[in-house]
């Protein structure tokens, strides 16, 4: 299987003792589904000291948005001064259309 690299400023991680994929996500500003993403070889339930793990950086502006009900990209990219394609982006959403409640997505400044 190829390795995914994220597309955004990214690096390596080594797991501490005490790590799950919930508080590396937070202290690095992205969300467990991106961690996954570009680590498609590991356990979200069994990581382990030392194992290695892409992380893709988020802008330090940016925020953990957790999608509500009837909520749409649009509508999230609207409240919050962004781009539809930041979103997109940021995520890396391979079926935009497909947003979930309780989905948590990388909510950036707008680029333009």
């Amino acid at each position: 299987m190829p390795i995914l690299m994220p597309a955004l400023c990214s690096f390596v991680y080594i797991v501490e003792h005490g790590d799950t994929l919930y508080s590396i996500a937070r202290k690095f500003n992205t969300t467990v589904s991106i961690i996954l993403h570009f680590n498609r070889n590991i356990s979200p339930n069994a990581i382990y000291p030392g194992q290695t793990i892409f992380i893709a950086e988020s802008p330090p502006e940016a925020i953990i948005y957790t999608v509500k009900q009837g909520d749409t990209l649009y509508s999230i990219a609207r409240r919050y001064g962004t781009s539809v394609q930041n979103l997109i982006t940021f995520n890396y959403l391979a079926s935009p259309e497909l947003i979930y409640e309780g989905q948590q997505l990388v909510v950036t400044a707008s680029l333009r």
